[in-house]
């Protein structure tokens, strides 16, 4: 009977939908998922497309396209897209906008029942047990933030000692966090207890997180740069706390937002889409387009805190590594912070206009041996973490048994990044892990507190024959790495290392043979060096024709060792040191002539802008 009601529905479809031909599923999400599913009678959720596609798809002679109409699509569940909702016969299946509307798929709760707390502050119960974002009427609100303690500092290995003993007063204390900005980190510590001690008071910090910011590799946190996350801090228009154990959220409006009307929304998922395929049977050949992906958290700062390391990743602690009395991971395989979207073993996915924002931590993934897969046009912002990341730094992406765990072949095009990495500031706008020929190109990046594009990692260590002679690792590897045949072009990159230093618009790690840094426009950028930043291990990676200037340093080389400095060709680029400072954007004729062509070929192609300049208005 079951069959018999779908085949029904793909009959009801081809012979009533809107469109001639195609095969096209349609969802409302104020319609009902006892539906057929035709234009005339939609079904509610993805979730029951996805299974009318799957009962469709086996022999395709066309492509099967999902049109999915406007307003909020709020998600109890990831929507999980495995092997069996791939398309087939060289078609695809398209999940996209019914035509002029914009859909939202939002792992978020709305939260309503508002009432004045004391002051201008304002108070409202919550079912859901955590959550670290709030937006209010789509605007991202801060979490309750102050000052250090006066006269903090260190105690022994424990934590901290201030003058301040009413801080033992304050409620909820293993909530609030320390934060660390320390170079091109940045951390986040939880508090476990707070004690008096005289008129003072002793703050103990939850481990292990204190004892790894504190220790490990590269640089370590001392004294904090700020607190968050205590009800005794929120006395600003626009933060929030929520109070866990009594399930309350708090918040101080901002001017004219009035809490009877105003539209709050946190976040109850951690994810919103995973392709989840496999080696033997990945996900492929499925299309998104025009799909906005919203609102959904990262809790693991809540739970074990975020000694960050580097662009997000942390040591894990079942593979460290102790090193000049310094703690780090056996061949720097460090834990990634995840995405909201996540392609795994997922060939020739396409992500086609699609926005991603109001993310806890990163936005999209493209991560366990997933290839050829696109992200053209899409704009990523207000994004806690990094927006995007291809690969990973784990012993199956730097050496992987199987071939097949290769992440290759992924382009980022034409894209739209800005404003990510707005919670966890040592995000980057697109992370590489090692990767074989992911593709980077005529995007814009810009308004990040660190890099733009980070490619590579490892510091050379997992290199055939290891990295320089200081760096002592378990074994060395006699093979190469997977990374190879990146490409970095034609991007527009600027107003990025805007609260961070030691990284660049574009950084790289390790050798990568075949490597290409092409083309690309390179600006404003605060933090040195600012420019291109070929660091530790960078080899056989060619830098050319790109356009530098306002950045500390507009070409930097920290990658001598070994000789890799030799290894790559540097020419024919076009660089402006920080001193003379006479080139704008803004002022094309300030450019050099031969410098015009490279600024007017960078970022996105022309009908792409126009469209990301129309959202801007």
């Amino acid at each position: 009977m079951k069959q018999l009601f779908l085949s029904v529905v793909v009959l009801l479809v081809v012979t009533t939908g809107a469109l001639a031909g195609p095969m096209a599923f349609y969802v409302s999400a104020t319609e009902n998922d006892t539906h057929p599913g035709t234009q005339a009678q939609p079904f509610k959720t993805i979730e029951r497309a996805r299974d009318a596609v799957r009962a469709s798809n086996a022999t395709m002679t066309e492509d099967i396209t999902v049109f999915l109409g406007g307003g909020r699509y709020v998600l109890t569940k990831p929507i999980v897209l495995e092997p069996p909702d791939s398309g087939t016969g060289g078609h695809r299946v398209i999940y996209r906008n019914v035509p002029g509307d914009a859909p939202i798929l939002s792992g978020g709760q709305r939260i309503t029942g508002w009432t004045r707390d004391v002051g201008n502050r304002w108070k409202a119960p919550v079912t859901i047990p955590n959550f670290r974002q709030l937006h209010v009427n789509g605007q991202r609100a801060v979490r309750a933030a102050g000052p250090v303690p006066q006269g903090i500092r260190l105690h022994g290995k424990e934590g901290y000692r201030i003058d301040d003993g009413s801080w033992a007063k304050w409620q909820n204390p293993s909530d609030i966090e320390f934060c660390y900005r320390v170079v091109w980190t940045h951390s986040r510590c939880p508090v476990q207890s707070i004690r008096t001690d005289g008129a003072g008071a002793i703050i103990t910090m939850r481990q292990p997180c204190f004892t790894y910011a504190r220790n490990k590799e590269g640089v370590q946190v001392s004294l904090p740069s700020y607190v968050q996350n205590a009800l005794e801090l929120l006395d600003e228009p626009g933060e929030w706390y929520l109070d866990r154990k009594a399930g309350m959220v708090y918040y101080m409006p901002r001017e004219k937002e009035d809490m009877a009307t105003a539209e709050v929304v946190a976040p109850a998922l951690d994810q919103i889409l995973l392709l989840n395929g496999t080696l033997d049977k990945p996900v492929h050949d499925v299309q998104f387009i025009g799909l906005t992906f919203a609102d959904a958290d990262f809790l693991r700062p809540s739970e074990i805190g975020h000694a960050d390391v580097q662009a997000n990743f942390l040591l894990d602690p079942l593979h460290l590594l102790e090193r000049d009395g310094k703690t780090t991971a056996i061949h720097n395989e460090h834990l990634k912070s995840p995405s909201a979207v996540v392609c795994r073993a997922s060939h020739s996915i396409r992500f086609d206009a699609c926005t991603f924002t109001r993310m806890g931590g990163g936005a999209l993934d493209i991560e366990v041996g997933s290839s050829d897969n696109t992200m053209d046009g899409c704009e990523f912002f207000d994004v806690g973490g990094s927006a995007i990341q291809v690969g990973d730094v784990l012993k199956d992406d730097h050496h992987p048994d199987d071939p097949r765990r290769i992440v290759k072949n992924n382009a980022v095009t034409n894209c739209y990044i800005h404003d990510v990495a707005v919670s966890y500031n040592g995000g980057v706008g697109v992370f590489v892990g090692y990767t074989d020929g992911t593709v980077i190109a005529h995007n814009e990046i810009c308004r990040l507190p660190y890099s733009g594009v980070s490619i590579g990692w490892g510091w050379g260590e997992e290199d055939a024959g290891g990295g320089a002679a200081n760096y002592t690792q378990p074994f060395r590897y006699k093979t190469p790495t997977a990374a190879r045949n990146n490409r970095c072009e034609f991007n527009h990159v600027h107003h990025v290392m805007q609260a961070m230093q030691d990284g660049g618009a574009i950084y790289t790690l390790s050798i990568q043979p075949g490597t290409i840094l092409r083309g690309n426009h390179l600006h404003d950028n605060k933090g040195g060096p600012g420019g291109i930043y070929l660091d530790e291990g960078s080899g056989n990676i060619n830098v050319t024709g790109n356009l530098i200037y306002r950045v500390p340093r507009p070409l930097n080389f920290n990658n001598s060792a070994q000789d890799r400095r030799a290894t790559c060709e540097v020419h024919d680029n076009v660089a402006e040191e920080a001193a003379a400072a006479q080139w704008s954007a803004d002022k094309p004729d300030s450019l050099p002539e031969n410098a015009r062509k490279i600024a007017a070929e960078a970022g996105p192609g022309s009908e792409y802008r126009a469209r990301f300049d129309r959202k801007a208005k």
